[in-house]
């Protein structure tokens, strides 16, 4: 990635996190409410160490590199041996800049490099959210045509 980064989250983020995670509006195709509080930001923190410590979602920091400004966060989890689902929110201070293209094809780099097993990485983008849409075809994905499941359709790639 030319302008980002990965990194493990730390409490230090948690005024960052909840000004990206309460933001009604950007955060409208996440699949969890928005946050509200300070406690709530640093309780994401530590449930993403959590997580990680159990690999049953492995959720990062995205880092704009220029001014090392937390931008928002990239994960993924595993639903079989060989395949990934992966997500990404980036703050609205942060759209329209190609951040979103970058970051995930910065992550499914980070997965081929660091999950050998993976074969098939998951998109899953909500109907109405034409950007992600856009930016999975743009990237490769296909759309798995027979699923869509309370307005979610779900995108592939193979590797």
């Amino acid at each position: 990635m030319d302008r980002l980064y990965f990194r493990p989250l730390v409490i230090e983020d948690k005024e960052q996190l909840l000004h990206i995670y309460s933001d009604k509006d950007a955060m409208q195709y996440r699949g969890s409410k928005p946050l509200e509080t300070i406690e709530e930001a640093e309780n994401m923190v530590h449930q993403v160490h959590k997580e990680w410590d159990s690999r049953t979602k492995m959720r990062m920091a995205v880092i704009e590199k220029d001014t090392e400004v937390l931008i928002g966060t990239a994960m993924y989890f595993f639903e079989s041996p060989t395949a990934v689902e992966i997500g990404f929110s980036i703050g609205r201070d942060f759209w329209k800049y190609g951040y979103g293209q970058e970051g995930t094809e910065g992550l499914m780099e980070y997965i081929k490099a660091n999950e050998p097993k993976v074969t098939t990485i998951v998109g899953i983008a909500r109907s109405g959210n034409e950007k992600s849409l856009k930016m999975m075809a743009n990237i490769g994905f296909v759309e798995v045509s027979d699923y869509e499941v309370e307005g979610k359709r779900r995108f592939e790639i193979n590797y």
